[in-house]
This record gives structure tokens, sequence and C-alpha cells, in this order.
């Protein structure tokens, strides 16, 4: 066979996602976080966990996780009592062993009242509990360390997006075809209807070279709404490894399925992602362009 001419269906942005990483399975966790609720995390199966905050009884869940380096590892789960109603959650954890450190995203759906698929997330860094080992005094934190990079990132073999990280409140994102014709591809980022391709992130420094970075699709759901767009405000974390240039990601949303269809089906959008990069230099209109959203 010509593995060329090989029929394949269209990726998406999961072509590069790793094996489910099964690895902490048996492995039991007692966070010391810094908001005073403590957490306990028991990994009872390849795919199953059970947790609880400190004092209060385990509840069961089904997880994810993916592995950026040698001993980090993003595992997140969906609370099983709000996968079926609008104010879902998700629990994300940065589980550091190198470091004995974590960092927890409480991620929720339906916070707003206004935009009630906006993504709300709150992080909270702490310690993993190691008997007969003082608590580490240092954490993982929000940083600046990325500012000023621009790459571009590989999801499968047709799509490659560029990002810049340009300020610590917001990133810049367009594609290798947008950039080609800087007149066309303003028109073309913006979708028509978006003042800018800036969007809100956040950036928490792991270790060296490795980096959690979130956003979530804030500015495009309030512009998009009345538009019914098919990705409605998906919140994507990046685990970024710098020393070998992938990230492994999880994006925790909603989408229109049926829009192709002609009619609003929004479901559940939640799956596990991967990509290569490389550094790139980007033209410096698009670097310059104002953003509308800042002062």
């Amino acid at each position: 066979m010509n593995l060329r001419d090989y029929p394949r269906r269209t990726y998406a942005i999961d072509q590069f996602t790793q094996p489910q990483n099964t690895e902490l399975e048996g492995r039991s966790f007692y966070f010391v976080m810094d908001d005073g609720y403590d957490y306990e995390l028991n990994v009872t199966g390849k795919d199953t966990v059970e947790w609880n905050y400190a004092g209060e009884e385990p509840k069961k869940a089904t997880y994810q996780c993916l592995k950026s380096d040698d001993t980090t590892y993003m595992l997140d789960f969906e609370l099983e009592e709000f996968i079926d109603t609008p104010n879902r959650v998700n629990h994300l954890f940065i589980i550091d062993l190198e470091q004995r450190l974590v960092t927890m995203a409480v991620c929720k759906i339906g916070t707003n009242p206004v935009f009630p698929y906006l993504v709300s997330s709150k992080y909270i860094f702490g310690a993993i509990q190691v008997e007969g080992m003082p608590l580490p005094f240092k954490r993982h934190v929000f940083t600046a360390d990325m500012v000023g990079t621009s790459v571009q990132w590989h999801w499968n073999t047709d799509m490659q997006t560029r990002h810049n990280y340009y300020t610590t409140s917001f990133y810049r994102i367009t594609s290798p075809a947008a950039m080609a014709d800087p007149e066309p591809a303003r028109g073309e980022r913006q979708t028509h209807v978006l003042p800018t391709s800036d969007e809100v992130a956040q950036y928490i420094k792991i270790k060296d070279n490795l980096y959690l970075f979130s956003l979530c699709e804030d500015k495009m759901e309030r512009a998009l709404r009345d538009e019914n767009p098919m990705f409605r405000a998906n919140d994507m974390k990046f685990l970024q490894n710098y020393d070998r240039m992938y990230h492994v990601g999880r994006t925790f949303g909603s989408v229109n399925r049926d829009l192709e269809k002609g009619s609003a089906g929004i479901v559940r959008c939640y799956l596990s992602f991967g990509a290569f990069g490389h550094p790139i230099k980007l033209n410096d209109d698009f670097l310059n362009e104002p953003n509308p959203y800042a002062p």
C-alpha cells in the first residue's frame, strides 16, 4: 500500500495527543493548599480517582492525565454530579513530583448570568505532603517569563497556529496563512467581528522552561455570542515544555456540534490535546497592533 494515498479523517487538535498516562495509578496524594482547604486525591485506576477536601467524604470521578516531563503531570476531571447540568465544574492539577508542588485550577461554567457559557478559573497553589519530609516553602507562581515569546504550534498535519505571548494578561494568535498577506489577514483573523486577535490569558511558572499557559475564549464569546459560533468560551490549559518544544493540555467548555446543519446543538466539550512547536519571528505590524481591551 502507498501510505501517501491512505484515506484519513480530517484531524482536529487531538492528533498529537499523548496516550492516557497511568503512571500515577495506585498513588494517593495529600495537597496542602495555600487557601486553607487541603485536598486528598487517590488515583484508584487507569482512569478513575477518588477525591475530597480534607474532612469530607470521598467522591468518584473519571480523570484524564498527560505528562509534560519525567516528573510533572497534568491530571484533571469533571465533577460527576455536574456533568449533565449547565453548571459544570472541572478540577485540574499540575502535579510536580520533583519539587513536591501542586497547582490546582477550579474551572466552572455557568457563573456569569449574562454569558452562561463563559468559564471561570480560580488558581490555588500548594505543596505535596510527604511523610518524614518538611513541606516545601517555594510555590509555582504567576510569571512574566514568557512575555515576548512567539511560537508556531503544529496541531496536526494540516493546522498550525502562531502564538505571541505579549503581556501577562493577554496573548495574540494568528496562522501562517493569515500572516502571508497582512491586509486580508486582518479581517480573517478578526472573523469580521472581533476587533482584535487578542484573548485573555494567564501564565504560571512550574519550573525552568516549563509553564502552565491558560486561555479562555472570553472575548470571542462576548463578541460572537449572537452569531452562535462553533466554539463557545472554551477554557484551554497548556502545559508547555520549552526544553522539548511541545505542549500537552485539555479544553473544557461547550461546542455547537450541529452548526453545519443549521441548528444550535450546544454540547459538552472536554478533550485532551497536544502539539509540537518551534520559535518564530512575527512581523512588527502584527506584534504592534493595538489591543482594544487594554486601557
